[in-house]
């Protein structure tokens, strides 16, 4: 393998840690450990702000796969969902970690930071992109580790959570619900459109831009 090589693998490797193959059942996991610690407001917190900023995330993907709805000047199309999964649930997820405590939230957004970069890397999101995502997913871990205080919760599955991560070395595992095809279908069923925008048509020469005959 050459350096270019290992290179393209391990960002790849970091992009799936962002993957909603792994960190949704992360978050179920911690939805539950939380909720068997009664840690009932951070809990309320996790589920309202991560519940709007996927929501957020949602509307923007299908708006541009249906109708084309972007900023060109921005090279927005939608916000990134693994930066925003990975910036909302890495910092809670890794702060379970016996030891780790606050440092362990640090490291998660880190790591959610190299995320957002990979996206920008495989050529998957825009700057703009990346950047909207981090904001939105960093404000749901603040609000959720605002909750929590100075509390230690401890159960198993906030320990059995962040170990899911590890299926980041494994593309079949990080990568076994398609979520972008589902997001492209949903797209395509609201707008009644054959074929889905895509960032050529927002900047003028994609076969959907207005600008196009």
């Amino acid at each position: 393998m050459s350096l270019e090589q290992f290179a393209g693998a391990t960002w790849w490797t970091v992009t799936h840690l962002g993957s909603s193959s792994l960190l949704l059942p992360a978050c179920l996991l911690l939805m539950w450990g939380l909720w068997r610690t009664r840690q009932t407001r951070a809990l309320q917190w996790l589920v309202l702000t991560l519940g709007t900023a996927v929501g957020v995330t949602l509307v923007s993907k299908i708006a541009f796969y249906g109708w084309g709805v972007g900023i060109a000047a921005w090279d927005f199309t939608g916000v990134s969902g693994h930066t925003l999964l990975a910036a909302a649930l890495l910092p809670l997820l890794l702060r379970g970690l016996p030891g780790l405590g606050h440092w362990g939230a640090v490291m998660g957004a880190g790591l959610a930071t190299a995320v957002g970069i990979s996206r920008v890397v495989v050529e998957a999101h825009s700057p703009s992109e990346v950047a909207l995502a981090w904001l939105l997913g960093c404000a749901v871990a603040a609000s959720v580790l605002l909750a929590l205080g100075a509390a230690r919760p401890r159960h198993p599955a906030l320990i059995v959570a962040p170990l899911l991560l590890l299926g980041s070395f494994h593309t079949p595992a990080a990568t076994y619900l398609p979520s972008h095809s589902w997001e492209v279908r949903v797209a395509l069923w609201l707008s009644g459109q054959p074929q889905p925008f895509t960032r050529a048509d927002l900047h003028g020469v994609g076969p959907l831009s207005p600008a196009r005959p």
